[in-house]
Formats: C-alpha cells, structure tokens, sequence
C-alpha cells in the first residue's frame, strides 16, 4: 500500500516541533511515498503568518534538494478561519509556492479555540451551530483545496461530553456544507488524529465521509495532523479504512494545487 501524508506541521508552525529535515527524514524511515508539510496560518494572527510560510519556503526547496527521488515533498498551508478575514486569507493563499491549503475552524470569532474549550459547561447546541455556520462562511470564500478536520471540537470532548448530544442534528447543516465542498471541486481530508490520540474514530467520521460521497465529492487527502516526529504518518491505514468502507477507491495528493490520485 502506497501512503501520503497530507497533513503535518513543522517548527516554521506557531506550536510545531520538528524541522522539515526531520519531518522528511522520519517520512523516509516510514516508506511513506510523499508528505505536505502544512504550517498553521491563522488570519486572525496578522501579516505575520507570511513570514511563517517564507521560512518554509526555504526549508522545503532545501529538503526536496536532499530527498529528491526518495520522497514527494509537498509545500501547504493550513489556512485557519480564512472567514475571519477574507483579503488576508487570499493574500496568504495566492503564493505561487503553494501546493496544497487545507482550510480549517479552529474557533469562532470572539471565542477560545475549540481545544481550550470547557466542554461540561458549554452550550453545546450552540457550539456545534455556530461552528457549522462558521465552517460554511470558510467553504463559501473558496481559500481552500480541502475542508480539515470536520468537526475538529469533537476531538477535545471526553465520552461523557459527546453522550450529551446528538450529533445527527446538525446533519442536515454539514450535508449543505459538503454539498457545497463537491459542487466547487474541492476535497475534505480525513484526519487520523482522532485514532491516535485515543478518541476512537477519524476527524470526519465514517458516516460523515460517506455523506461526502452521496454528496458527490471526489476528493479525499489523508493526514496525521502530526506535531511531533512520532506522530507522522499514524494510522495512515486507519484513514484507507474508513475510504474504502464509504465507497471510495482512490485519494489524492496535492502538488501545485492540482490532486494526483493514487488507489487505496
């Protein structure tokens, strides 16, 4: 089985830890075939997201240097809440450099990101609709090649916090988003985070990906979401699992913001 890493951050990242020599050197050891490396770039931070993705602009035409004909290196940004401000989020998007840009909610506006969230005192109906709501201004905007991590709150809820709703409510919300991602071209990922650090299923779900699928979408990428060396390329299998059990035959891979398909 051929396996690519769509989704993992290095140093340049504002909470990443390994340099992209190590992140390209430890994607080598694992056999992967080709890795993104997709450094945050938050709107809400400013201009100075842009510098972040210069220095990674040097690393990576170092690394492919090194590894090329060993592994595909790709250079992406995970672009977070491009809604909250529109002309930056297409500033940092437009660069030529870019191969891949995962778009992504990690918070509403005036609100904590969702992992520092307390969750046993949150209105949760008024969570999940307000991100849905946000997560639909991001797909509407169009800085993005695939919507990361659907649902990323779910992943900071314990058992008992997720027994407390029922997340099917907001099905027909998330059919309209995914609805849009297909109809625009454009991908969702899945994220393996969720079978490595414990939680027990994917970011999307299994049931989420299908609706992807009866949606009409075509484009899936699989990632680690990986912050440390010993977390890239985890549960790759995992995310192959869940395509093919949604009915899906191949993923993708993005290089100069184009998807290369690969079978599963």
């Amino acid at each position: 089985m051929t396996y690519y890493d769509s989704h993992v951050h290095s140093e340049n990242s504002k909470d990443g830890v390994p340099s992209v020599d190590a992140i390209c050197a430890r994607a080598v050891s694992m056999g992967l075939s080709g890795v993104a490396i997709t450094d945050h770039a938050d709107v809400d931070m400013g201009q100075a997201e842009l510098e972040v993705l210069k220095k990674l602009e040097d690393d990576v035409s170092a690394a492919r240097e090194k590894y090329g004909g060993r592994l595909e290196i790709s250079m992406g940004v995970e672009l977070g809440e491009g809604n909250h401000v529109p002309a930056l989020a297409e500033k940092i998007t437009s660069r030529d450099s870019l191969d891949f840009v995962i778009g992504s909610m990690h918070r509403q506006r005036e609100r904590e990101d969702y992992y520092y969230l307390d969750y046993e005192r949150e209105n949760l109906d008024d969570l999940m609709r307000g991100y849905y709501r946000e997560l639909r201004e991001v797909v509407r905007g169009g800085c993005f090649d695939v919507v990361g991590h659907i649902n990323y709150q779910v992943r900071y809820m314990s058992a008992a916090t997720r027994a407390r709703f029922d997340v099917s409510l907001y099905y027909d919300a998330l059919r309209e988003i995914l609805e849009d991602v297909a109809r625009a071209g454009k991908g969702i990922e899945i994220n393996t985070s969720g079978l490595w650090r414990g939680v027990g299923f994917t970011i999307p779900t299994l049931e989420v990906v299908k609706m992807f699928r009866d949606a009409g979408g075509e484009i899936v990428t699989t990632g680690s979401d990986a912050h440390r060396t010993e977390h890239i390329g985890l549960r790759l299998g995992g995310a192959l699992e869940c395509l093919r059990a949604a009915g899906f035959r191949r993923y993708a891979f993005f290089k100069g913001r184009e998807p290369f398909f690969h079978d599963v």
